[in-house]
């Protein structure tokens, strides 16, 4: 059975700097998580100057709840959607020129300084012949003659 009173009473000072504190870790992350704890905390510790918690545990619990229901109502809001959008990277980007290889009789083509496997491997092409590359999909480039 869990009994209450483990923890002492925590004094209002010391939740309002615990608070302040994660909202500055949160300022150096920029997770968006910390900040909502932080603000439970400062919330908790202006409220004990008015209501009489008698536990620290209940303290506590109710700071990481409002912790939680801020994070979960307002994240979304506070995120921006132009932030989620997703970059291209430089070595995705086709249609490029790439040098043609034969590793242990499979057809690779150095482009962007990486080794990519040809998904459709040339009939008559030579080993260090230059190629245009159309298409990479699933760690595969699709080649033609450049």
């Amino acid at each position: 059975m869990i009994t209450l009173g483990l923890l002492d009473l925590i004094p209002s000072w010391a939740l309002i700097a615990l608070g302040f504190a994660l909202i500055g870790v949160e300022m150096l992350l920029g997770l968006f998580m910390l900040m909502w704890f932080g603000i439970g905390l400062i919330v908790v510790g202006l409220l004990s100057f008015v209501v009489d918690f008698e536990y620290g545990e209940i303290q506590l619990i109710f700071a990481f709840a409002i912790g939680s229901v801020l994070l979960f109502a307002l994240r979304n809001k506070v995120i921006a959607k132009r932030n989620a959008k997703e970059e291209i990277s430089v070595t995705y980007q086709t249609g490029g020129i790439g040098k043609l290889s034969l590793h242990n009789d499979t057809w690779m083509v150095f482009y962007h300084g990486t080794h990519w496997q040809v998904a459709n491997p040339p009939a008559e092409w030579q080993e260090g012949q230059r190629v245009r590359v159309t298409k990479i999909e699933l760690n595969q480039a699709w080649i033609e003659p450049e």
